[in-house]
């Protein structure tokens, strides 16, 4: 078990070697993720294993995740912890055109390059369980409202508004001699 997750790994070795990786990385590492928590002085619990997958015949991979994400809510603006527990199983691929008949439930891992940075792959897949919109559980929304009978008083006004409107002189009622 690391401490630390590992800054690069070469996927390719790790699936031909069944390779397993438990570490935990604080969420102040992946920046990106940093931006949208509040606090981000937590870890990442970070659980993968490679292995070549004997029905898909290709490398393959599979990784949980596990972590608490601070985030703020949109309707009450505050602060709330978001649990985020999510496993991910999929292939890795040299060109995601050699991947024709992968099933739906597998996720496909381009290999643009020998070595992969392995916290940018779990912010990725981080990014992915946030919320567009966070909301709190049983959360509402602070504003004030207005009572019935105060909408009802406003109409009232308005409509007498109208009468006063017609008690003005028509100015149009010169025209009404130039009729014939």
């Amino acid at each position: 078990m690391f401490e630390k997750l590992p800054e690069l790994i070469d996927p390719l070795y790790m699936a031909n070697h069944n390779k397993h990786i438990v570490a935990r990385v604080n969420q102040g590492r992946l920046k990106r993720l940093a931006e949208l928590v509040l606090d981000h002085d937590r870890d990442v619990m970070v659980e993968m294993d490679f292995f070549y997958d004997k029905a898909l015949k290709m490398p393959a991979y599979s990784m949980k995740l596990e972590t608490t994400l601070n985030l703020e809510c949109q309707r009450s603006l505050e602060a709330f912890d978001y649990p985020v527990k999510t496993a991910v199983k999929g292939v890795l691929a040299e060109s995601s055109a050699v991947v024709d008949e992968v099933p739906d439930d597998v996720e496909i891992f381009e290999l643009l390059e020998e070595r992969v940075s392995l916290p940018e792959w779990v912010e990725d897949e981080l990014l992915l369980c946030v919320p567009l919109a966070p909301m709190k559980e049983g959360s509402s929304m602070d504003y004030e409202n207005r009572s019935d009978s105060t909408l009802d008083e406003e109409i009232e006004l308005e409509s007498g508004s109208d009468d006063q409107d017609s008690q003005k002189p028509n100015p149009f009622a010169v025209l009404q001699g130039l009729k014939k």
